[in-house]
């Protein structure tokens, strides 16, 4: 009987285990085979010591922790961070990108950090305060309504996907996201859909009104987020590559080629921007960091030059999702009562087969493309290690909606999307429902 189970396992089991195994790294190598990555991203190597004198240290920091950043040469360079204690300079860490988060720190306290590169050439000091450390509750965001359609194109396309929502200088409130004509087809996505209203939410009786496509660039256009800074308004979109479009009216927009930008690592998609403060902002992303997915971190002192330097949520053994095409889709953070909330759509199943089924518009477990996370942090740098439901210490809600925008408009509100032939929740429209902040 023994002999017959290993003739089985030899000649039945092993087989099929190596063929699984071969598809699975297979499938990743074909899917990112478009997915060129450099980490110098817009910055051009010979425009760092410009960019490292222009910046020196740029410093962040809550009632616990204080966040350094600059820009960096790792090809060239790594950076002793050092700070100060009596009269010498305690040694604390080796970093390779451009940033260093010290955390258990006490609050309302002065720090001085200095930061030097090895070999030589950058070295810079920063003396940084810490907040004070009063209201620091967690909150728990909880969907509080029914959803009610926000806009569908009709004219650009048929419906709305991976969207973002901004205010205007005349005050309009713009929807732009992701559209194409029939049911959705990611490979089909070129250019994508705008609506505005006067008031957010809109009055239901007109909705959005449809205007022009934009990013009609000639190459895909995926997952727009818009920041307005200095009468400008900025959008990054992706997929594998970082392209920006700006606009001083938030109607018309430029392509501005100069400034795309390769990621860090494959499957770089659905960029978020956050500002943390006067002259600093983080870029939130999908992406995949060998095996595991992962929310990647990128930094920026003037929005149009970045540089990755950390995960903000990592992934390891334990996490119900590891696909190849990244499964932390659509990041966003919100900040609240001085913490900082990251939601993501926990999407893409971890094995090869998902791809494929994919590709064939065959999603087996609708419910999961509504499955968005929520992780809180005092620092929005860091949001740890996710291990799956049972090992995820800041994993604080789980919320029923794909690629959910977070907006305050005299009140909190909450949107969903999603292609028409796998939404649950819509039916190629984006919708919306209040949100309410609840003390855990």
């Amino acid at each position: 009987m023994a002999d017959n189970l290993k003739k089985v396992a030899k000649f039945f089991v092993l087989p099929v285990l190596i063929l699984l195994l071969v598809l699975e790294v297979g499938v990743r190598i074909i899917i990112d085979l478009p997915a060129d990555t450099d980490f110098y991203g817009s910055i051009g190597k010979q425009e760092i010591k410009q960019f490292q004198e222009l910046h020196q240290i740029k410093f962040v920091s809550g009632s616990d922790w204080i966040h350094l950043g600059w820009i960096a040469d790792p090809d060239n360079e790594s950076y002793l961070v050092y700070r100060k204690q009596g009269d010498a300079w305690l040694h604390l860490e080796e970093v390779e990108f451009g940033s260093f988060l010290q955390k258990n720190l006490e609050a309302q306290t002065s720090y001085t950090f200095r930061v030097k590169s090895n070999p030589s050439g950058f070295d810079y000091i920063a003396t940084v305060d810490t907040k004070s450390s009063d209201n620091n509750a967690v909150y728990v965001p909880e969907i509080v309504s029914d959803w009610r359609p926000l806009f569908r194109p009709a004219v650009t396309g048929s419906y709305l996907n991976d969207h973002t929502v901004f205010q205007s200088e005349d005050g309009k409130w713009h929807i732009i996201g992701i559209t194409s004509f029939g049911d959705g087809d990611y490979s089909k996505e070129f250019y994508l859909a705008h609506g505005a209203s006067d008031t957010f939410p809109p009055q239901e009786e007109t909705g959005m009104k449809e205007l022009e496509k934009v990013a009609d660039f000639g190459h895909l256009a995926w997952a727009p987020h818009v920041v307005g800074h200095d009468d400008t308004h900025y959008m990054w979109f992706s997929p594998h590559k970082a392209y920006l479009a700006t606009s001083n009216d938030g109607y018309n927009w430029n392509e501005e080629k100069a400034h795309t930008f390769l990621p860090y690592h494959p499957q770089f998609r659905d960029p978020m921007i956050l500002k943390v403060a006067d002259g600093q902002w983080l870029m939130y992303v999908t992406a995949r960091e060998g095996y595991y997915s992962s929310v990647d971190l990128y930094q920026s002192f003037d929005l149009l030059h970045w540089q990755y330097i950390r995960s903000a949520l990592g992934m390891g053994f334990g996490a119900e999702r590891s696909g190849p095409q990244a499964s932390t889709e659509s990041p966003f953070v919100t900040e609240y009562e001085r913490r900082y909330y990251l939601s993501l759509t926990y999407n893409n199943e971890s094995f090869f087969f998902h791809s494929i089924l994919l590709a064939l518009k065959i999603w087996p477990d609708k419910k999961s493309y509504n499955d968005t996370l929520v992780f809180q942090s005092e620092s929005p740098y860091d949001f740890g290690t996710y291990r799956g439901r049972g090992n995820a210490p800041s994993l604080v809600a789980e919320l029923e909606a794909h690629a959910p925008e977070i907006i305050y408009n005299n009140g909190w509100y909450i949107t969903t999307c999603g292609w028409p032939w796998v939404a649950t929740l819509t039916s190629g429209e984006t919708a919306y429902a209040r949100l309410e902040w609840k003390r855990r």
